[in-house]
């Protein structure tokens, strides 16, 4: 296993990527490759090809197993390297399941190259990811093909799909882990397996990853909210869609999915921000080939959090026709789920976000109102039929005064404010103080606030776990139909997660931050 710290600070980018691949080699094969001559080496008026003596000379030089010439390092490491094909197969296949039973310790497998040492990354945005070739560089990535006929280090540039579905080549597993609570997103390191991992219990499936999200969720989870030192190792990502590469032996008994089935899953644990997942089976859903995983991971949470809110708020069914709907927080990727699903029924749509976004939602047929309720309270009191509340400013007081008689409220939470300062000595031990006012809150609008319903996003699912998936299929049928339009703020690979997460909390992304795991960036 190989550990990848990326800080994504500015500095020798190439030579921290030189230093990677040095270390790889010179760990896994015990030699190093020696440097290619360049024209200033090569004897005055000695023949194209012809190295000058002295520094280049390779006297002590072996041919390593791909046909490359290497400097000595170990003969004896380079013997037990070079031997045969079936020796290296078993030796290979031995250390890998010992890693993947526990019974060595992965520390020993690894190599970390300080974050210091990586360059920045950037965010990429794609129009069409189906239509892209995306390259991996032998820099990032330098292992020992398993086929015996075609033994050598995969190196130059290779490229794959999106997907990741090339079948004559094997992958290996690379995610984004977060190990320590004292830095937030500046914790989180890419780690790379060479191996897949397996089902991590008999009703587990393991999923390869076409796409995950990077959410605000994500975010705070990074800071320490709602995370202890116990439940470290911890990987982001609650919502992924991909394909069913494996099934845990109870999930394959129950006989619901098959190896190569496309699913979209959420999981209450993480993991997503990664190239491979083991999840419960009972937590994925089939979805069509047909849409993109860009798009359909979209519908898993914030679409469907905007789906059930607006289910809560209908009086006995009815359409939304010419009703006043107001979205506390319309900018969100919750609120323009919001806007999109209430604009089909002919709703009259009024949201609150700050001015720098009113010309982009105006542009959505959306009335805009500041962030502050103080400066719209007065004259917009008592007029809406139906108020979405999905910031939590002030435990949704002004939200209850904004309804008419006959109005609804729907309280949409956990909120997870990431464009807030951080308070100081939020977590106090026992209490985390940002989670208990929100708590405080949900009591209030549950068994206080007439005319007022509560949906927590997180719970939901396994609250209504047949309902939650028949919502998810209809969601996924109007996706495919192009009745739905989510808003992807960015596409972007594992490497640029913590930058990702870095702009979802300056408040600049526009819609649902994704992860494409098999990109690189």
């Amino acid at each position: 296993m190989v550990k990848v710290g990326r800080m994504f600070k500015k500095g020798a980018g190439e030579e921290g990527s030189a230093f990677l691949s040095k270390a790889v080699s010179i760990k896994k094969f015990g030699f190093k490759k020696s440097p290619s001559p360049t024209p200033e080496d090569v004897a005055p008026g000695a023949p194209d090809g012809e190295e000058a003596p002295g520094e280049y000379s390779h006297d002590k030089s072996v041919v390593g197993p791909d046909g490359n010439v290497y400097e000595e390092e170990n003969s004896e490491e380079m013997r037990d390297e070079t031997a045969s094909p079936a020796d290296d197969n078993g030796g290979r296949e031995n250390a890998e399941s010992s890693v993947a039973s526990g019974s060595i310790d992965e520390a020993s497998y690894e190599e970390t190259v300080p974050s210091s040492q990586e360059e920045e990354g950037t965010v990429e945005t794609y129009d069409d990811e189906e239509d892209i070739s995306y390259v991996e560089t032998a820099e990032e990535k330098s292992y020992v093909s398993s086929d015996p006929a075609n033994r050598s280090i995969v190196s130059g540039k290779t490229e794959i799909t999106a997907k990741g579905n090339d079948p004559t080549r094997k992958y290996f597993h690379k995610d984004v882990v977060l190990n320590s609570l004292e830095d937030g997103a500046n914790s989180l390191v890419i780690r790379a397996m060479y191996f897949i991992p397996k089902p991590k219990h008999l009703d587990h499936v393991v999923v390869k990853v076409e796409a995950s999200t990077i959410s605000a969720r994500d975010c705070m989870k990074c800071t320490g909210h709602g995370l202890t030192k116990s439940m470290l190792p911890f990987v982001p990502g609650f919502e992924v869609v991909g394909t069913v590469q494996t099934l845990g032996d109870k999930a394959r008994a129950e006989g619901q999915f098959r190896e190569g089935d496309r699913v979209a899953g959420y999981s209450n644990f993480g993991g997503g921000n990664s190239r491979f997942i083991s999840i419960p089976a009972n937590r994925l859903t089939k979805v069509s080939n047909d849409v993109k995983s860009t798009q359909a991971v979209c519908m898993i949470h914030d679409y469907m959090a905007a789906y059930k809110a607006l289910r809560l708020a209908k009086k006995a069914g009815s359409p939304f026709t010419g009703m006043n709907i107001l979205v506390t927080d319309g900018f969100s990727p919750v609120g323009q789920a919001v806007i999109n699903l209430a604009s089909m029924e002919g709703a009259n749509i009024y949201c609150c976000a700050d001015e720098s976004r009113h010309s982009y939602l105006a542009s959505l047929g959306v009335k805009c109102f500041p962030k502050n309720p103080e400066k719209w309270l007065k004259t917009a009191a008592g007029t809406f039929d139906v108020v979405i509340d999905n910031s939590c400013i002030d435990a949704y007081t002004s939200s209850w005064y904004a309804l008419n008689q006959k109005g609804s409220l729907v309280c949409v939470g956990p909120v997870f404010n990431i464009e807030g300062e951080e308070l100081p000595g939020a977590s106090c031990g026992v209490f985390d103080i940002v989670e208990l006012r929100q708590k405080m809150a949900a009591l209030k609008a549950k068994y206080i606030m007439s005319q007022t319903s509560f949906l927590d996003t997180t719970a939901c699912y396994d609250q209504e776990t047949e309902q939650y998936k028949q919502d998810l299929r209809y969601l996924m049928f109007m996706l495919e139909r192009g009745g739905i339009k989510p808003k992807v703020a960015e596409r972007v690979s594992l490497d640029d997660v913590p930058d990702a997460q870095r702009l979802m909390r300056s408040g600049r992304a526009n819609g649902t931050v994704v992860c494409v795991p098999w990109i690189e960036g």
